[in-house]
């Protein structure tokens, strides 16, 4: 593994705890692992300013957030990638029409998250709106459904062949983003910033969005609860998010 230079985790399921908990030994693995000098970045659906708020003292060398919509190393944001908000406007105007006036939507930007829930959505700090105004940018719109063919029809209303939607495994929601703002696209413009080749990269995960960037690095590695569809194309598996399966790989593999 000596040709491992950066590591990229995913969170939820991967390095958080279920109570969404990073555990103080993989701090201070993680801690060792970037006094040996390997980069670690995390990788994740979740926004950025939502994930930075349970990261409890880690500070990644790089930050891939929004499901790839941006790319941040240290403070400098290198990659961006959202709907307009003429996009916005057709994709809610479509899933109204398509699931009906009262589904339920997310939407998240660099400004917040948002959306027109009224219940608590657990730790995920959004603003409530009804959607009917909403005129901001977006990098990832997110809808409480499981019908494939619905959210199809959805997406293709801003043209064919421009969306990425994937499930979610464990909450009946489908997320929608731009074709250019998935994990492994993020990695290929970070890998191009830092000059390093994505057989350089080890990466960490457990759910759909995660099954592209599995297969691009060089270490795909798949979380022991993860789906099976992520094991299934993994190069390799470790431990469950429960037991800390991210830090005992680093530590048995790379320290």
């Amino acid at each position: 593994m000596e040709n491992i230079s950066l590591v990229l985790v995913d969170l939820d399921g991967t390095l958080f705890h279920n109570d969404k908990s990073i555990s103080e030994y993989s701090k201070q693995t993680i801690k060792r692992l970037l006094q040996k000098g390997v980069k670690f970045g995390i990788c994740t659906s979740r926004a950025y300013i939502n994930a930075v708020k349970f990261l409890d003292g880690i500070k990644p060398d790089v930050f891939i957030s929004n499901g790839g919509g941006m790319v941040r190393i240290g403070d400098e944001k290198i990659y961006s990638c959202q709907f307009s908000v003429d996009e916005v406007r057709t994709l809610i105007e479509a899933a109204f029409r398509i699931c009906g006036p009262d589904t339920i939507l997310s939407a998240d930007n660099e400004e917040g998250l948002y959306s027109n829930s009224k219940e608590e959505l657990g730790d995920k700090f959004w603003t409530y709106i009804d959607f009917l105004d909403f005129r901001s940018p977006a990098m990832k719109l997110c809808i409480q459904t499981l019908d494939k063919e619905k959210v199809s029809q959805i997406a293709a209303s801003i043209g064919p062949g421009r969306i990425d939607f994937l499930p979610f495994s464990d909450i009946p929601w489908y997320k929608m983003t731009l074709k250019e703002a998935t994990k492994e696209k993020a990695i290929e413009a970070l890998c191009s910033k830092l000059n390093i080749q994505t057989k350089e990269v080890a990466a960490f995960g457990d759910d759909f969005s995660d099954i592209g960037m599995l297969q691009l690095c060089g270490q795909g590695i798949a979380m022991n609860n993860a789906i099976d569809e992520v094991k299934k194309i993994a190069s390799g598996t470790c431990l469950s998010n429960e037991e800390d399966g991210v830090a005992h790989w680093l530590e048995e593999n790379l320290l």
